[in-house]
């Protein structure tokens, strides 16, 4: 059987040697990220039997910084680093920073909710298997069925985590008001677009799954 190769969200593999200093770059990010993610995921499960508040002290400082410094994902596009659309990579994570630091400005409307404890648990587990994807595919390693496990854990995971997204920033626009009254009017717009943009994105990836695992079934 032929080794297919997953487009990856265009993290392809270059024909030159594997000190390519895009490679080495790429891998070393890849990994990085693929090791944090995996000591949220552990955090969570260690602390998620003592309730969401536990969960939010021990990971919110550690999640916010992670994400904050995925943001560089977007230049990564810009940049033509990795060949992904920087629109799509732009709002995924913009949505997620923008997240991640209502969690520092509004901790008691977000840290005792349970929509806080499932967001993290399905960023952890789809992050942890995206960039292990990410760190294999450069080098050619990536196995047929951690391709499929990384395109299709998504239609689980994603209406989990966009729709905790969406409450924990519902829940934001109370202490908001209280502060500013123009805030909560431009949460209700950004709540507004999570229809739209999660349709997008949704159906971004399932065009993304079609195509790889498509690629894969015709190699076989």
């Amino acid at each position: 059987m032929a080794r297919p190769k997953h487009p990856a969200n265009g993290q392809l593999a270059s024909p030159g040697p594997r000190t390519d200093p895009r490679i080495l770059y790429l891998t070393f990010y890849n990994i990085s990220l693929f090791i944090l993610w995996i000591s949220v995921f552990v955090s969570v499960s260690a602390h998620a039997r003592l309730g969401a508040s536990d969960v939010f002290n021990a990971i919110s400082s550690r999640v916010r910084w992670i994400q904050t410094l995925s943001f560089i994902e977007v230049v990564h596009t810009a940049l033509r680093i990795v060949k992904s659309p920087v629109s799509t990579t732009f709002i995924q994570n913009f949505t997620r920073v923008v997240q991640v630091w209502l969690w520092y400005f509004f901790p008691e409307a977000t840290g005792k909710s349970y929509a806080f404890l499932l967001l993290v648990l399905a960023w952890s587990v789809a992050d942890s298997v995206r960039y292990l994807y990410l760190t294999l595919h450069l080098h050619g390693r990536a196995s047929d069925h951690l391709a499929w496990l990384r395109y299709s854990m998504f239609i689980p995971l994603y209406p989990v985590g966009i729709g905790s997204e969406w409450w924990l920033m519902y829940k934001c626009i109370e202490p908001l008001s209280k502060v500013s009254d123009v805030g909560p009017w431009i949460f209700w717009f950004l709540l507004m677009l999570y229809v739209p943009g999660a349709y997008t994105m949704f159906n971004h990836m399932l065009r993304q799954r079609w195509k790889t695992l498509g690629r894969q079934r015709k190699d076989v």
